[in-house]
């Protein structure tokens, strides 16, 4: 089978990870497998296998031609006049740059099987393109009126015949709500979930850290933005020393437009000895193995593919209760580290996580919901998803 997975770009992130492990999962199954990225950045996050990284700059594209610019111009003004019509305006000229790199590339390559895009913001750019080869994946919960005024059209113009999956069944409940809202009729909608590659994330973690944390420590990982909530895992830690007396220090690894927030909050409760801001790492892992708890404090999750990265390392979790696909990770046996969004019961939480190890149930349920998630089972899935 030869596959292409589209993303945005190939910036340190979670969804950027994800399309990394599904090109290197097809390909890994023996399928060719082509990760095709569109905007010109540093690639922080590679591929691990022999998969063919290409670069589609249809932005460059259409920018070198003098109607492409003079329209591009034209697109920043009425956006300027009404908010978050650009993508909308400017993905016609960059539909039809990216279907023309597509049939080069096939040219040379051979026709794709199945075209998999991520992310609304890939969706976006490329709306006006229809192919029954194409499959649009909705990484996390959507907004019902993310683009005001203009949200039905824009949502029918993202969504509206075409083929979609979603990552979890939280994602998949709030894109069937939003059909409803804005009458919206996909030609197929399914839950497919994202891969963990575990093998790979343990190798990873086995890596050296020159600069890990010397004492035992308590881990927030992710893109410092208040949907992440580590502010409230600031104020749950504070609670938890204050309450418990442990002797954990708290580790934030990852940056964002959140972080004079976050700091602000760790200055105002005196805790500043004892947090420590790490930065963003491309390899993430041996934070995950090194932690005696990964915590996540997100308001909501598409999936959470952080807690099974985490368990993969063999790392304790707890985890807020919120809207997304926490659930399909945070069940049956793990259900009770699950927390409510207030920092007194998450700091009783994670109390009870770090003061008791895995029982051979949890244990055993791990390993089922590790599996659960396996790189083979979604290959499959998404062969079977494209009637191959």
């Amino acid at each position: 089978m030869r596959v292409a997975i589209v993303v945005n770009c190939l910036k340190l992130g979670g969804m950027e990870r994800v399309a990394v492990n599904l090109s290197d999962a097809f390909t890994a199954n023996g399928d060719d497998a082509t990760l095709i990225y569109l905007k010109n950045r540093p690639q922080d996050i590679k591929p691990t296998s022999d998969v063919d990284v290409r670069l589609f700059d249809i932005k460059k594209s259409v920018l070198k031609t003098g109607i492409g610019a003079l329209y591009y111009f034209i697109c920043k003004l009425v956006n300027a006049l009404v908010s978050k019509t650009f993508p909308l305006l400017f993905a016609y000229p960059s539909a039809f740059f990216f279907e023309r790199k597509l049939r080069q590339l096939e040219a040379e390559k051979g026709q794709f099987d199945l075209v998999i895009f991520r992310g609304q913001g890939t969706f976006e750019q490329l709306w006006p393109l229809h192919d029954d080869r194409f499959i649009y994946v909705c990484e996390n919960i959507i907004k019902p009126q993310q683009y005001g005024v203009l949200s039905g059209v824009v949502y029918r113009a993202l969504f509206d015949k075409k083929r979609i999956v979603c990552v979890s069944d939280g994602t998949y409940n709030t894109f069937q709500s939003l059909t409803q809202t804005h009458a919206i009729t996909p030609c197929q909608a399914s839950v497919i979930s994202n891969p963990n590659n575990e093998v790979y994330i343990r190798e990873q973690a086995d890596k050296p850290e020159p600069d890990m944390h010397p004492r035992p420590f308590i881990l927030g990982l992710g893109r410092l933005t208040q949907v992440k909530n580590f502010t409230l895992l600031v104020e749950a830690y504070a609670h938890l020393v204050e309450t418990y007396d442990i002797p954990h220090d708290l580790v934030i690894v990852g940056e964002g437009k959140d972080r004079d927030n976050i700091e602000a909050s760790v200055k105002a409760l005196n805790i500043g000895h004892r947090v420590f801001f790490k930065g963003a790492r491309k390899n993430p892992f041996p934070w995950f193995k090194h932690a005696d708890l990964f915590v996540l404090s997100s308001r909501f999750e598409g999936l959470g593919m952080v807690l099974l990265e985490a368990l993969a390392c063999g790392t304790r979790v707890v985890c807020t209760d919120s809207p997304g696909g926490i659930h399909q990770i945070m069940d049956g046996e793990l259900e009770k580290y699950l927390s409510e969004q207030e920092p007194e019961p998450l700091a009783d939480s994670m109390y009870k996580s770090l003061s008791s190890s895995w029982s051979v149930a949890e244990q055993n349920y791990v390993d089922e919901k590790l599996a659960e998630f396996s790189c083979e089972k979604i290959v499959s899935e998404y062969k079977r998803a494209s009637h191959v």
